[in-house]
């Protein structure tokens, strides 16, 4: 599993890679679906729940965007008490039959498509500020108002460089940076 998702990082799968991704998952159950979406929910601390939460205090409108799957972005989300602070998931989404993984509708595979997405959900990203934490975001950024990259590691001072966007070190510090605006 790793291996493939290093590969998809890299694009070196193309396509290809969410749907051999859905094939290595067909047949899986929702409520297994749902077991490893509140696992992984128990993985979101403390201060990003709190940071979350007092972004959508703020008023501010969020939607998430990701080349992943949608079913378990919203099932982690449920899971962790903020799928309410969310307007939408746009993503990839898994196709289901009697309960279980049958396939996968590939909506966002490459990051530019990101673009596109938020330009489907009527974002007017001019007036936009996107938050990122990856490659995969980089279109996005580079299209928003203004972009904040979450750099947790530090590792990613050439990104930060190249683009110019806006450093955090944590959501807290973004919630933080967002009340002053």
């Amino acid at each position: 599993g790793r291996v493939f998702a290093w590969a998809d990082r890299q694009g070196y799968a193309e396509n290809s890679f969410k749907r051999l991704y859905a094939f290595c998952l067909r047949g899986l159950s929702v409520k297994e679906l749902d077991i490893q979406a509140k696992e992984s929910a128990r993985h979101i601390s403390d201060e990003d729940r709190r940071a979350i939460r007092a972004i959508h205090d703020l008023g501010k409108r969020m939607a998430i965007i990701s080349c992943g799957t949608g079913d378990l972005s919203q099932r982690i989300l449920k899971a962790a008490g903020l799928w309410d602070c969310f307007d939408r998931v746009e993503a990839n989404w898994f196709r289901f039959r009697d309960n279980q993984i049958e396939g996968i509708d590939v909506r966002i595979h490459l990051p530019g498509d990101k673009v596109q997405a938020a330009i489907r959900l009527g974002i007017p990203l001019r007036q936009a500020i996107a938050i990122g934490d990856g490659m995969t975001d980089i279109p996005l950024l580079d299209q928003a108002g203004k972009a904040i990259l979450v750099d947790r590691s530090g590792r990613k001072a050439g990104l930060v460089a190249a683009h110019g966007y806006r450093v955090a070190r944590s959501l807290a510090e973004v919630a933080r940076w967002l009340e002053g605006l």
